[in-house]
């Protein structure tokens, strides 16, 4: 029998007939059956699951191996199993209702031998509406750093494992847990792993939603009475182990702000549907214990402010309040005082709270959101549809302003904005846009959002929502003078601009110009989108100071 590359490491509980398609898919492997080792481990099966697996075994001899033993109640006790027995360089931990691309293990070994991979992720795909970790599988990565890429936030053993790095690490499932077992044995191994590899470009693994909702993580095993007593709080051993793993530091506060969003969030929550008021107590006094350990500044700066106002109440012991929070979180309140800007829990604001405030200053993450929805170029005013918040204040606290600054004098144009949850529409008559007489340059135009004494400012037009309109003013009266204006894009940038009387160079133009509008059209741009001229006409008497512009 010839040495395997990989051990496919299966715990198999009652995982008919999702278990014969997982089987064929590690036959069917482009690697070659020769290379591949299934070591499929019956955990009491009751269902013809171990039947099943005694003809695969019986018709491949030399590819699949089965061992049948009493009812675990977890998986970890047939991986480790599975560990001990396996023969491969590598090992990979596949769930008996899951499957695999046929190049699946070709791909990932080929990943680790080329760059000397410990840990390998294969791009996961849901099948029949299971939901999957996506957002670190949006390329190949043959070097992702645990510190800074989004591997952390897939935990699940589901993987290739170089095994010498499994046995000199001694690293094996814990069998007093039903559940995260697999989180605590990849964190560790995410840990120790000289790299960490991403196969993101071809689907890998086949992640099942079962039909009778029975699925290992979902309570498909059974569940002896000691596990009962044993599980304990899932971030309480997450955030310990991190913790007792990793130095102090950004890279532990990186991994901590994961359990924090995740597992953090889930106790607290929890917390909610304690009926025992006094069970409840205890119950946040263990959180507040585990947070007042290792929460830091560092790991709290990565948070989003509402989740740093959650644990702020946690730390200042208020766990009323954070139920309120957890509720309705409608119960927050934002408040601009002279620079600064807040997160507060009501009362806390007017000093009526304890004396330290449960607050989160907001100043230095607001952020100015906004797309351009419409324009419309007529011979008398230019009208812009958008959209503007400062995340995360509401819309309805915030105001809005959009202003044209001119590019060589500085000069300020500036549309005070009545808004529906950030829709507005904004209006410059053109005759101010016209001016200062004399000086040639563009309007170029930035979106103004506060809350209280605080501003923010940010250039608008980056994103085009909507379709670019141009119609032809009527032919004004005599004694009129024209002028030429350009409406496009800066770039880089994509700041809206409008260009007055000079060849319109600094920018790409865009627009939908139709002949039959009387509107000049030029070369198209990417996607049909094509540029737009307009003459603008005004009578004098329109004029302010009695005078037409100068042509």
């Amino acid at each position: 029998m010839t040495t395997p590359l990989v051990s496919v490491v299966i715990p198999v509980h009652n995982a008919m007939p999702y278990l014969l398609r997982g089987i064929e898919s590690l036959l069917e492997q482009s690697l070659g059956k020769e290379r591949v080792e299934i070591i499929a481990v019956d955990d009491g099966s009751t269902d013809g699951s171990g039947e099943a697996l005694d003809r695969f075994a019986a018709a491949e001899p030399d590819c699949v191996r089965v061992v049948h033993q009493e009812a675990s109640g977890t998986p970890s006790v047939p991986r480790n199993r599975g560990i001990e027995l396996a023969r491969g360089r590598y090992v990979f931990f596949l769930d008996a209702d899951d499957y695999l691309g046929v190049e699946a293990l070709e791909r990932m070994v080929e990943m680790a031998e080329e760059h000397e991979s410990d840990v390998v992720l294969g791009k996961l795909v849901g099948v029949a509406g299971r939901g999957v970790a996506r957002s670190m599988f949006t390329r190949d990565q043959p070097r992702a750093d645990l510190y800074s890429s989004r591997v952390y936030w897939n935990l699940t053993c589901l993987k290739l494992f170089r095994r010498e790095m499994l046995e000199r690490h001694g690293l094996r499932f814990r069998t007093d847990r039903r559940l995260i077992e697999d989180l605590l044995f990849t964190i560790q191994a995410y840990y120790h792993a000289r790299n960490i590899s991403v196969v993101g470009e071809y689907g890998c693994y086949y992640v099942v939603l079962r039909d009778d909702g029975g699925n290992l993580t979902s309570g498909g095993m059974q569940t002896p009475e000691h596990f009962q007593q044993s599980e304990g709080s899932h971030v309480s051993l997450l955030v310990d182990l991190v913790g007792n793993l990793v130095p102090e530091g950004p890279k532990r506060d990186f991994l901590m702000m994961r359990h924090w969003n995740v597992e953090g969030l889930n106790e607290m929550r929890r917390l909610l549907h304690d009926a025992d008021p006094e069970a409840r107590l205890r119950r946040f006094e263990d959180f507040r214990r585990l947070v007042r350990r290792w929460y830091t500044p560092g790991a709290a700066a990565r948070l989003a402010p509402l989740r740093q106002l959650q644990y702020q109440l946690v730390l200042d012991d208020r766990p009323d309040d954070l139920m309120r929070m957890l509720e309705h979180s409608g119960d927050l309140e934002f408040h601009g005082s002279d620079d600064r800007v807040y997160l507060t829990v009501p009362g806390d604001e007017d000093g009526v709270g304890p004396e330290r405030e449960a607050r989160v200053d907001l100043t230095g993450s607001l952020d100015v959101r906004h797309w351009l929805k419409g324009v419309e170029l007529t011979g008398t005013a230019l009208r812009i549809e958008g959209t503007g918040r400062i995340a995360p204040v509401p819309s309805d606290l915030i105001r809005l302003r959009l202003e044209a600054v001119h590019s060589g004098t500085g000069a300020v144009r500036a549309v005070d904005l009545e808004h529906d949850d950030g829709h507005f529409t904004a209006v410059f008559g053109l005759e101010a846009l016209l001016k200062p007489r004399g000086r040639r340059g563009s309007w170029r135009f930035e979106i103004v959002a506060g809350i209280g004494g605080t501003e923010r400012r940010a250039p608008f037009g980056s994103r085009l929502g909507g379709a670019l309109h141009g119609k032809q003013q009527p032919r004004a009266k005599a004694r009129t003078r024209r002028r030429e204006l350009a409406l496009g894009f800066t770039e880089p940038g994509d700041q809206l601009m409008l260009d007055v009387e000079r060849r319109f160079t600094a920018g790409r133009l865009v627009g939908a110009a139709l002949r039959r509008a009387g509107l000049r059209r030029t070369a198209p741009h990417r996607e049909g989108i094509t540029a737009v001229r307009v003459p603008v006409q005004f009578p004098r008497e329109e004029v302010a100071g009695g005078e037409a512009p100068r042509g």
